[in-house]
């Protein structure tokens, strides 16, 4: 659509608007006018017609009565009777001269023109309308229109009595120019006479030219074309017809017409003066409204390009732009004030966008251009990396309200510190010293930023994992820097001390952590065989049989090699892929548990659960689905959870676990005895076994510390009603300790080291009837 200036709006406004006025007033003075024009065409035309009879009538009235004298004088009648042709023509001169008469004529009985004052009916010759006479016998007296000879009379016919009825007496006014003339000089309208008969028209008068009476005999009995006769004038008259006389063999026609022009005239002269007013008014209109568009224009398009420096950031420009009209004044108030607003507003945005809101620290992408500054101006200077360990359980136990004032307190510690620092994403911060720090002085630095924050007498001791990198030493790009004291702070995570020092090693692991994740993901996600499942038996203490073993994951890649399971599972667990890991074990483990079945092997599969496999909404009814497709029982399987990973959630824990309980799944805790707070919902969870960790049973048949915590564990366990799985069991003197405290499972490479389901076949049908404790 076409783009118009607010002057083009204007104009066409304005003048639409009048155009628009004008038009109707122009239709509807047509309108009313054609309706006048008809109305006053049929009253003139009415008018006419009863003028045309009323002077027929007089004209007969006279003749009526100069005959009625001719015929009732005594010497006429003797004339007439003695058919003294001198003396009727003495009378006729004598009553010619008084009424005008055209014609006067003589009828004897016998219808023979006895004298006559007219060529038309020569003497002694046959009356032509013996009807005429029969009905003035008939009636004593006869009028009619009737074409004598070559011209139209109007007569009237009269019986001559002495006393006896002689003759007839015919007395006639011709219808000629004269008399329509005198007709439209009274009526105003153009006057026509036709005689027709079965031969066609024999007579015909008209006030009109032959090409004028044709074209107004051609508009009788038709459609007006008002628009037309209206505008062009292509019709000059508008005409009326009517019969005046009728007998069998002959039609008398009046025609009656109007002058267009003359109807039309006013009305033409009224629509031009109209018009005339139209277009001055269509004029005016356009002037005042360019005066008004152009004084109305002119200050919005100053406004228009205040604006336009606005858009490019010039908000440092002044203008006062008036008018006498409110609102303008208004709109220029309203730029001034947005122009201010967006000017702090910027401010404003352009600190939102550098800085940490929570912390007022500059953010990750400030500090990345601190960074791109330093190393374009190839300076040497330091990166130090902060992260506060464990502080998503800091929001945890203390809330979040209590984790944001952490965050502001460690925040408020940095900047104390001098030089420049920035909050990453959650605990993650970065700090670039003004001067060269040792590693002494930043081991200060991480005490100082460790001390205690109390917060409404909430005391939070918060751990600090600290790495650095010495730019550009170490990285000479701002996303390896960033991406670099990332790798530092996992290494620092994983060091005792939490702080260390970027070296290529650190590299090298990071290289390392993603190759297992890509290796793993096409082992899980392809037809790869580099995973895979071994199986070690658990000895039951009092029966010395074997029911029990543990599905244990191994994974040995064509690429990376032998890839211990405490490696390549904590990698899983933070790069989301621990679900398939463990959804790939148990359709092994269950296939498995079919296979030695088959083979007469029935025992219990314990499979490691993570804290995500437990909280997965998913995996029960996977596993029940494909147990149920197998046809197998849910005690061939039961599971095993990390003691810690249960601390992160309890509460969810519990209800999960207690789901798989209700589901007839067997449930251990694992590694039981590292945790922190192991006592304190012990109680609540829906176990049935303990699983003492390794890290107590390895050296239990020397070291007293550990005996005593083993022993300990193995009578609170019992004491909730819970088994006892001992693993790391590497001796019988171990062996033997464990029975006697009443340990009811026991793992290890005294019993048998982790094999596979084939292997284990063999081994348990070669150890059947051993006896483990001699």
């Amino acid at each position: 659509m076409a783009i118009r200036t607010l002057n083009q709006h204007i104009f066409r406004l304005a003048g639409g608007l009048v155009l628009l006025s004008t038009c109707a007033i122009l239709i509807n003075v047509w309108i009313a006018n054609i309706e006048h024009a008809k109305e006053q065409l049929a009253a003139n035309l009415e008018v006419a017609e009863s003028v045309f009879k009323d002077v027929l009538d007089g004209r007969e009235e006279l003749l009526f009565s100069s005959v009625n004298v001719i015929t009732t004088d005594y010497g006429f009648r003797a004339a007439v009777a003695t058919k003294d042709i001198d003396t009727i023509n003495s009378v006729w001169d004598s009553f010619t001269k008084r009424i005008s008469a055209d014609l006067m004529s003589v009828i004897t009985l016998d219808g023979m023109v006895l004298a006559s004052s007219n060529d038309s009916l020569p003497e002694n010759s046959l009356f032509p309308y013996p009807d005429l006479v029969e009905q003035a016998v008939k009636n004593g007296g006869a009028t009619s229109l009737r074409l004598i000879g070559s011209k139209l009379y109007q007569t009237v016919v009269l019986p001559v009595k002495a006393p006896r009825t002689v003759a007839f007496t015919l007395v006639g006014f011709e219808l000629d120019d004269e008399l329509l003339e005198r007709l439209k000089r009274i009526t105003q309208l153009e006057t026509s006479i036709q005689v027709e008969n079965d031969l066609g028209l024999t007579f015909s008068a008209s006030t009109l030219s032959e090409q004028r009476l044709t074209e107004a005999l051609q508009q009788i009995d038709s459609d007006i074309p008002w628009l037309s006769v209206s505008l062009f004038g292509d019709t000059p008259y508008l005409s009326k017809r009517f019969l005046l006389n009728a007998r069998a063999d002959e039609e008398i026609w009046i025609t009656l017409s109007e002058n267009v022009n003359r109807l039309f005239n006013e009305f033409n002269d009224l629509l031009l003066k109209i018009t005339f007013i139209a277009c001055l008014s269509i004029g005016l209109s356009l002037l005042f409204g360019m005066l008004f568009s152009r004084k109305l224009s002119r200050p919005l398009h100053n406004l228009s390009s205040v604006a336009q420096k606005i858009s490019g950031g010039d908000y440092e420009q002044t203008f006062e732009i008036r008018s006498n009209t409110q609102e303008i004044d208004e709109l220029s108030d309203a730029f001034q004030s947005m122009q201010t607003n967006i000017k702090e507003r910027q401010t404003q945005i352009a600190y939102q966008a550098s800085h940490d809101l929570l912390t007022d620290l500059q953010n990750r992408y400030k500090i990345s251009e601190v960074l791109d500054a330093k190393l374009e101006s190839r300076v040497e200077f330091q990166v130090v990396g902060a992260n506060i360990l464990g502080f998503r359980g800091v929001n945890d136990i203390f809330g979040y309200a209590n984790g944001d004032r952490c965050l502001q307190v460690i925040a408020e510690r940095f900047k104390h510190l001098g030089g420049q620092s920035a909050r990453l994403n959650g605990g993650e911060f970065l700090w670039i010293p003004e001067s060269h720090i040792t590693v002494e002085k930043l081991k200060e630095l991480q005490h100082q930023i460790e001390l205690p924050i109390v917060i409404d007498d909430v005391v939070m001791n918060v751990k600090i994992a600290i790495g650095m990198l010495h730019c550009p030493q170490d990285s000479s790009d701002t996303e390896e820097v960033l991406r670099r004291i990332s790798i530092t702070l996992d290494e620092a995570r994983a060091t005792e001390g939490a702080m260390v020092v970027y070296v290529e090693q650190f590299e090298q692991n990071y290289l390392r952590r993603l190759s297992i994740i890509s290796e793993l993901k096409q082992t899980l996600w392809g037809d790869s065989k580099d995973l895979s499942i071994n199986y070690q038996p658990k000895l039951h203490m009092q029966s010395g049989e074997i029911r029990h073993a543990e599905a244990l994951i191994r994974w040995t890649n064509p690429k990376l090699g032998f890839v211990p399971p405490d490696e390549f599972i904590a990698i899983a667990e933070q790069a989301g892929l621990i679900g398939d890991v463990t959804e790939w074990v148990i359709r092994r483990v269950i296939r498995d548990v079919r296979f030695m079945r088959s083979k007469g092997l029935s025992i219990n599969v314990a499979i490691n659960l993570s804290a995500k496999d437990v909280l997965n909404p998913r995996l029960l009814p996977s596993v029940l689905a494909q147990l149920e497709l197998l046809e197998l029982p849910t005690t061939c399987i039961s599971f095993e959870i990390t003691e810690s990973d249960l601390v992160a959630d309890p509460k969810r824990a519990v209800d999960e676990l207690s789901r798989f309980r209700e589901a007839g799944f067997s449930l251990a805790i694992d590694d039981f005895g590292t945790g922190y707070s192991s006592l304190a919902y012990l109680k609540s969870l829906p176990v049935s076994d303990l699983k003492i960790d390794k890290s107590f049973v390895l050296k239990l048949d020397t070291q007293k510390g550990d005996q005593n915590i083993v022993q300990t564990i193995i009578e609170l366990a019992h004491s909730f009603d819970l088994g006892v799985v001992a693993e790391g069991v590497e001796n019988i003197e171990t062996l033997t300790m464990l029975k006697e405290w009443g340990c009811e499972w026991v793992q290890g490479y005294h019993i048998c080291k982790p094999i596979t389901v084939e292997s284990l076949l063999e081994w348990h049908s070669s150890n059947i009837k051993t006896d483990w404790f001699h």
